[in-house]
């Protein structure tokens, strides 16, 4: 048995998140159990575990789980209205030696338009004995209609603390020697598990159990090498140090480090900084720049012949428009694609709009604005990419954008809506107007292979219609 199914929780007073474990404690001490739950949360931090756990207080038996009074049903594989029919067939029938029948749909949000249809209908009229927990990692895309009918819990992503407590028990059950006492400024191995993990109590007890198997150090098995120091390697690429960042890459890659896991944490430094310096327009928009070259970089090692050749192209490029900044006169050069979102404000009159979002806010954000549109539409995200946020006027949001084909497609009301919605999430306002502009590159971005490359990639998207706009 894996170490994660030994030491998942198995009552209530068990439940990681203590949120969960207050709220769900409190709904049961009830004399009403609600007929639905939705547990809502990232991957890895309890839902199906304390479904299970649900199943077993309501019913009062610890062994209804192995029954057939509980009934698991995964979405992602189980989409369909003819899945959810027989389901509605079979909640007609009484347990057969428990209180309450359960329903345990994992991955909800995977079910189609009409198994949401037929769903809705058993949930507004369920009979007495049954009981569902729907689990879903992304609530965004659960109709409304479903929500509304259901008890929500979320499961908030858990902090580094809160994972390294879970490494503790499983530690001392295993009589694991894992120190986390270590010098101020360093990590211990339990931190170091809990950081790689990423939010996920699952994640973190595979690698403890991988570091177990492999006998090497925490280091070695996460890539998380003593020469390879995400805060570091910014520096130095900040400090335009091309020839030690370039080494660094390969003493990572020789010690057998993972590129990608070092980007990951790159970007989650980058992070930390941008959000210690959000009253800092410019340093802000610096570090999203940062961010953006180590997305691409990212995204590129998925298919790259050679892993750690992305990462080496970004430090080279950084090394180039730094170059090319200082040669004509810019004092602090960043990195290319922080030019990209430097808005051609200068150009333009001051606006002296009375909106209740300014354009730095767009500026600083946009990042998590294109990563909204994502679930709701890929080929949108990718339309909007090709465009920046300029100016306000009024109570609308000025987007340039450079082509007419995507000015045409990013007007149409569907795409509207989704873009219009989305910033205003973000920015947690209502729904933002949105007026486009045909704007004109410049000759610099015009020649630039990367760009060249971007715009294949998006007129492969809609060629192909990843969505249908």
């Amino acid at each position: 048995m894996t170490l994660y199914l030994k030491y998942r929780p198995q009552k209530i007073s068990e439940l990681d998140l203590t949120s969960v474990r207050d709220m769900l404690g409190n709904i049961l001490k009830s004399k009403t159990i609600p007929h639905a739950f939705l547990f809502a949360g990232p991957r890895g931090t309890g839902k199906t575990s304390a479904a299970r756990i649900l199943a077993k207080v309501v019913n009062n038996d610890e062994n209804i789980i192995d029954s057939a009074d509980v009934i698991e049903l995964d979405a992602a594989s189980n989409r369909g209205i003819d899945e959810i029919r027989t389901l509605r067939e079979l909640i007609a029938l009484t347990p057969m030696g428990a209180k309450f029948k359960i329903y345990i749909i994992d991955e909800v949000h995977m079910l189609t338009n009409e198994a949401f249809n037929a769903l809705l209908k058993t949930l507004e009229e369920p009979p007495p004995h049954a009981v569902f927990v729907l689990c879903t990692t992304e609530i965004e895309k659960l109709p409304e209609t479903i929500v509304s009918r259901c008890m929500l819990v979320k499961f908030a992503r858990p902090s580094v603390a809160e994972i390294v407590e879970k490494l503790k028990i499983v530690a001392k059950g295993e009589k694991l020697k894992m120190d986390n006492a270590v010098p101020a400024g360093r990590q211990g191995q339990l931190t170091m598990i809990a950081t790689a993990a990423k939010g996920s109590f699952r994640d973190a007890i595979k690698i403890l159990e991988q570091v177990v198997a492999s006998g090497q150090p925490v280091q070695q098995v996460l890539g998380m090498l003593e020469s390879a120091d995400p805060s570091q390697f910014v520096q130095l690429l900040k400090d335009n140090q091309t020839q030690p960042a370039l080494e660094m890459i390969t003493k990572l890659v020789d010690q057998g480090g993972s590129v990608r896991g070092f980007i990951e944490r790159c970007v989650e430094e980058l992070r930390e900084q941008l959000l210690a310096g959000q009253s800092d327009l410019p340093a802000g928009r610096q570090v999203l720049g940062q961010i953006e070259a180590f997305e691409k970089a990212y995204m590129r090692t998925r298919d790259a012949a050679v892993p750690q050749l992305p990462l080496e192209i970004l430090v080279i490029e950084n090394s180039k428009t730094r170059a090319a900044g200082i040669a004509s006169g810019d004092a602090r050069p960043e990195l290319q694609n922080s030019k990209s979102l430097e808005p051609r404000t200068q150009n333009l009159a001051p606006s002296h709009s009375k909106s209740k979002f300014k354009l730095e806010d767009v500026i600083v954000k946009w990042p998590e604005i294109l990563k909204a549109v994502r679930p709701k539409n890929h080929s949108v995200e990718a339309l909007l990419r090709s465009t920046r946020p300029v100016d306000i006027e009024g109570s609308a949001l000025i987007l340039e954008v450079f082509y007419k084909f995507h000015k045409d497609k990013l007007e149409s009301q569907r795409c509207r809506e989704i873009v219009e919605q989305s910033i205003g999430d973000v920015l947690n306002t209502d729904p933002i107007r949105v007026e486009l502009r045909l704007g004109q590159k410049s000759k610099k971005e015009e020649v630039s292979a990367e760009t060249i490359e971007e715009d294949i990639v998006k007129a492969a998207e809609e060629i192909f219609k990843v969505d249908a706009i």
